[in-house]
């Protein structure tokens, strides 16, 4: 039986930790034991804030960032949609700081992005691990663009590019937390598992009074500058 994706509520606030390795000769994700089942891998914290009405998100990786950098991602940075753009702000001496446009256009996924993925339900599981996995959760395919199957000189063994989770169980006011993002990095892969997911609450005020950070008064683009 299938079951039809959620959307996501009007605005949220999660914690998240993420987990990512650069090998691509293990299990894909979800794995069940949160963490990639073979060493090396790293695990970084972080945080997400989405107001939808505001058309802002902010994403904060506090430990190392979003593995789709080059020449690696082993440092703190943030990535936000504000105004139509996609901004990515990081320390000078990664190559890409202190702020620079990673898109544009750009805006926050829509509420209802889940509904693309209606016909790729990929399974239910119970209790498959600990944590956030301890608990009914509804799986979902991102698959591979045939476009994207070829990539930096080698054809994709796989059908999917990742996967979304969410638990079965509602919050109060009726939406479903967000359990678990998986994808492929540049190499490898990343589960990114997501804790505290609030529809209510002080954190989801966080971005009423948002401005544009000065150092992100640019046009400069995102392009690695070694």
């Amino acid at each position: 039986m299938s079951v039809l994706p959620p959307n996501l509520p009007k605005r949220f606030y999660t914690d998240f930790v993420l987990y990512y390795t650069p090998r691509e000769d293990i299990p894909l994700p979800p794995w069940s034991t949160l963490h990639p089942p073979a060493l090396p891998y790293a695990i970084g914290r972080g945080a997400t804030w989405f107001a939808a009405d505001l058309g802002i998100m902010i994403e904060s990786y506090t430990d190392y960032c979003v593995p789709i950098f080059e020449p690696n991602s082993y440092f703190p940075c943030t990535l936000f949609n504000y105004n139509g753009t996609a901004y990515f702000i990081s320390d000078k001496t990664t190559g890409y700081g202190p702020c620079c446009v990673y898109r544009k256009p750009w805006s926050p996924p829509h509420r209802d992005f889940m509904q693309q993925f209606t016909h790729f339900f990929n399974k239910t599981t119970v209790d498959f691990g600990p944590g956030v996995f301890n608990q009914t959760v509804d799986w979902w395919i991102i698959p591979q663009e045939e476009d994207k199957i070829f990539r930096k000189g080698k054809i994709r063994d796989h059908p999917a590019f990742g996967g979304y989770g969410w638990a079965r169980n509602k919050l109060p006011s009726g939406n479903r937390p967000q359990v678990c993002f998986w994808y492929e990095g540049n190499d490898g892969w990343a589960q990114q598992l997501f804790y505290n997911f609030t529809d209510t609450g002080p954190r989801i005020k966080d971005l009423d009074n948002f401005i544009l950070p000065e150092e992100c008064h640019t046009e400069q683009a995102c392009i690695y500058r070694p």
